[in-house]
């Protein structure tokens, strides 16, 4: 079994906020992410699989680049993820933009002989979130 990973970069903005909770109580919970503000995120998919026989590739990772944009970065790039249908019902912590990430992607990928193995999502250079499949 091969792991291959690809990384792209998008920028967004966002606050979070529970619209079953107060503003004061959504302040006590996110903090400063209680107001507007954006993050220059970076994705990370990684695939499993073997080397195609006459390729040698687990998947062409153009390929891969080519989903990771038309599922996620042309959705979400310069956007305000709350006013995005991916986010219209979750508050768009990165925990939850990772899980919708997964399934978009799993969907997609479906089709070819690969497994998604993780979505790792950087807020920023110390915080990211890595996501499995595991609900």
């Amino acid at each position: 079994m091969i792991y291959i990973t690809r990384r792209e970069h998008f920028s967004s903005s966002h606050k979070l906020e529970n619209p079953k909770l107060s503003k004061k109580q959504n302040e006590e919970m996110f903090g400063k992410c209680s107001n507007f503000h954006g993050h220059n995120y970076y994705i990370e998919v990684t695939l499993k699989g073997n080397p195609d026989k006459d390729s040698s590739y687990v998947m062409d990772l153009k390929l891969l680049k080519k989903i990771i944009f038309e599922e996620i970065i042309e959705k979400v790039d310069h956007k305000y993820l709350n006013d995005v249908d991916l986010f219209r019902k979750v508050i768009p912590t990165t925990e939850n933009m990772a899980i919708i990430f997964w399934d978009l992607l799993a969907k997609r990928l479906k089709q070819y002989n690969v497994k998604l193995h993780s979505v790792k999502l950087y807020e920023t250079e110390k915080n990211f979130v890595e996501y499995k499949g595991e609900k």
